[in-house]
C-alpha cells in the first residue's frame, strides 16, 4: 500500500469515533466504580476532576516534604474532619498537628500511589496509598534515624466553585518500622544536590521562573 493510501485510510478508521464524539452518537460509557455515563461534557469533567483530585493529593505530600504550611492547609476546606492514628477532630488542627512534626525533620519523603476516585456530581470519594521516610533526630541525642511509614488515605472531597478540596478524612497507618541509625548525618550531605525545605527548595525556585516566562 502507498504512503496515500495509508493515510487516506487512517483518516478514514479517526473519522468515525470523531464523528460519534462530536454528535453524542457514541454509546455511554458503562457505569461503574469511579467510571462516567452520559454526554461527552459529563466525561471529561470526570476526567479532568480525577486529574485534579490526584494532584491534590500529590500536593499533599509535596506540602508534607518541604514543610509548605500554607499548601498542606491549602488542601482542605475550613470544616474539614480528620481521623488519623490517636487524633480525632477538625483537619486544621491536624494540619498543626503534623507541622510541627515535618517541619522538625531533617528530611521527608511522601509517595503517594494507587489512587481510585469515584464521582458524584461535585462530590467525590478517594483512595490512596502513601508510603514515608522521616529522617530525625534520635531521642537520646546521638545522632540520627530513618523511620519509613506506610497506610492509605480515605477521603471525602467536595467541588465549590470549580475548586476541589477535601472536606473529610480518614488515615489508615498500617505499618510503622523501627527506628534505623543513620550513618551519614543530614549535615554531612552534599550541599545543593537534595531536596531541602520550602522557600528554599529548586522546586519554588523554577516554579517562580517557569510563572515568570523565563
Amino acid at each position: 500500500m502507498k504512503d496515500n493510501e495509508r493515510r487516506a485510510t487512517l483518516r478514514a478508521m479517526l473519522a468515525v469515533p470523531l464523528a460519534m464524539a462530536a454528535t453524542g452518537a457514541g454509546a455511554a460509557a458503562p457505569k461503574g466504580r469511579g467510571g462516567a455515563s452520559g454526554g461527552l461534557a459529563e466525561r471529561i469533567d470526570v476526567l479532568e476532576s480525577k486529574d485534579q483530585i490526584t494532584a491534590l493529593l500529590y500536593a499533599y505530600a509535596r506540602a508534607n516534604d518541604r514543610a509548605d504550611e500554607a499548601l498542606l492547609r491549602s488542601c482542605f476546606w475550613p470544616e474539614s474532619t480528620h481521623k488519623h492514628g490517636k487524633f480525632e477532630g477538625k483537619s486544621s488542627d491536624f494540619v498543626g498537628f503534623a507541622f510541627k512534626i515535618v517541619s522538625a525533620l531533617k528530611y521527608a519523603c511522601h509517595h503517594i500511589s494507587n489512587v481510585t476516585v469515584e464521582m458524584k456530581g461535585d462530590r467525590a470519594f478517594s483512595e490512596c496509598y502513601y508510603f514515608a521516610q522521616h529522617r530525625r533526630d534520635r531521642k537520646d541525642g546521638q545522632g540520627e534515624e530513618d523511620v519509613f511509614f506506610q497506610g492509605r488515605y480515605l477521603d471525602f472531597l467536595e467541588r465549590r466553585n470549580g475548586e476541589w478540596k477535601i472536606i473529610r478524612r480518614r488515615g489508615l497507618s498500617d505499618y510503622t518500622s523501627p527506628a534505623f541509625p543513620s550513618e551519614t548525618p543530614y549535615s554531612a550531605w552534599p550541599a545543593g544536590q537534595h531536596s531541602v525545605k520550602y522557600p528554599d527548595d529548586d522546586f519554588y525556585k523554577m516554579q517562580q521562573e517557569f510563572l515568570a516566562g523565563a
